[in-house]
């Protein structure tokens, strides 16, 4: 079968959803399927020159086709360059959306070439679940989506964006009062086409892929639209395992929290939560690596609040050892959105592989595997005080914060049985479903 890839971010950047889809590919070039992709080059948080982004292969692609890691053919598409705020980030997304689609005109001898059986589009980048099913229609054949999160009920929490990134600019809340609201009401709309119109969707968690079975009206077709858990359970970068913090004897207690410090993660609940601890008299030290939104408002509360904390740009994955020996506990750190029940951050699974105990601020799904696997603890969103008592009772008693090796056997499982099994049927399924 002939697959093709359409992605808004992808290898060599090194982030989830490469990842996630570098392994994914790997698994299904294995089955012996052949798959081609369509991404930007490496863009996200680099500054890119004028020059350079007006250049033609930067605005409507590159001809030359690259040969991936994992045996994937990627064919370049043309963008407009990424950046932290909320508008560059829509232009960002649009432009490539917009490329993918022209790309099939523009390079429709390389697109020929490919003559792709099945579609497959990766989700958060919104416009391409629209794409994808513009594009699997220009070829008559099926397509999936593959939602990494809960969308589109997270559009329903906009008027929250923006809570945890500290003061909105002038323009931000002139946009929000109308231009933003009628974007994000349409984004909401077509994106709910498409997925009604799927052959099949992919999720990353049991809740949702249950949610939507429950929720989306049936294809109009009489047809079953396949709905499949494939769980964020990629290798990890790193082989480090973690000694069992709850036999090191100190004064004080290890905190860190390794991934994007973003508009759904409100990291300042945890900054909050240290300086609580630490106005009790005990001495929590908060490690903070990564990057987004959120980033400057909170190393703005840091100093503002005196908490024993600090805040460092983001960190390649491989890198991470360091951070993870130095830490007694991780966090896994979400909001209260509603919408975040049905999500687990891929985090939580890597967390899991090395061992260290899991500071869960989540709920829904997140939180039961945590607890189940006996991962770690858990407590509410946005509620700092409930968090310092976690770190305050890991501090009085460190014998909890032995973890089980259930976590690790779980995901080790997921990784080598399940989501192989899992990904080669759906692709199989949507197919011959069609046919």
């Amino acid at each position: 079968m002939r697959i093709l890839v359409l992605s808004q971010y992808w290898a060599p950047e090194n982030g989830v959803p490469q990842r996630r889809w570098s392994w994914l590919i790997k698994i299904l070039v294995e089955a012996g399927h052949e798959v081609a992709v369509i991404a930007p080059p490496p863009h996200y948080q680099r500054q890119i020159r004028l020059k350079q982004w007006l250049s033609k292969d930067a605005i409507l692609g590159c001809r030359r086709a690259e040969l991936g890691n994992s045996g994937e053919k990627i064919l370049r598409s043309g963008f407009f360059p990424a950046g932290s705020t909320l508008t560059r980030r829509i232009l960002n997304q649009a432009s490539v959306a917009f490329s993918m689609l022209a790309m099939q005109v523009t390079h429709r001898k390389q697109i020929q070439e490919i003559s792709p059986d099945l579609i497959v589009g990766t989700v958060p980048a919104l416009p391409t679940s629209v794409v994808t099913m513009l594009v699997a229609r220009l070829h008559g054949v099926p397509y999936i989506v593959d939602l990494r999160d809960a969308w589109p009920e997270l559009l329903r929490e906009k008027d929250d964006w923006n809570s945890g990134t500290g003061k909105r600019s002038i323009r931000e809340i002139v946009l929000s009062k109308g231009p933003f609201q009628v974007l994000t009401a349409l984004t909401e709309k077509s994106m709910m086409w498409a997925l009604t119109y799927a052959n099949g969707i992919i999720t990353t968690s049991k809740d949702l892929a249950t949610y939507l079975g429950a929720t989306m009206p049936a294809k109009r077709d009489g047809r079953e639209r396949v709905i499949r858990t494939v769980r964020n359970v990629f290798p990890p970068k790193t082989k480090y395992l973690a000694a069992d913090m709850s036999r090191i004897q100190r004064d004080e207690l290890h905190v860190l929290y390794a991934g994007t410090v973003g508009r759904a993660q409100r990291i300042d609940n945890a900054v909050r939560a240290a300086k609580i601890a630490q106005d009790r008299g005990y001495k929590v030290r908060l490690r903070i690596v990564g990057d987004g939104a959120a980033w400057h408002a909170v190393r703005d509360l840091i100093q503002k609040t005196g908490a024993d904390a600090t805040i460092e740009h983001r960190y390649p994955a491989e890198g991470l050892e360091e951070f993870y020996d130095w830490a007694d506990t991780a966090l896994v750190h979400l909001t209260s959105w509603e919408p975040l029940t049905r999500t687990v951050p891929s985090k939580t699974y890597e967390l899991m592989s090395v061992g260290l105990h899991i500071s869960g601020v989540v709920q829904g799904e997140a939180a039961a595997l945590v607890e189940k696997l006996e991962a770690g603890h858990v407590v509410e969103p946005d509620n700092p005080e409930a968090l310092a008592n976690m770190w305050i009772s890991l501090m009085e008693d460190r014998t909890k914060l032995h973890v089980s090796a259930r976590g690790r056997e779980w995901v080790a499982k997921q990784r080598d049985e399940a989501v192989p099994h899992v990904i080669r049927e759906i692709v199989t399924s949507v197919v011959s479903e069609k046919n």
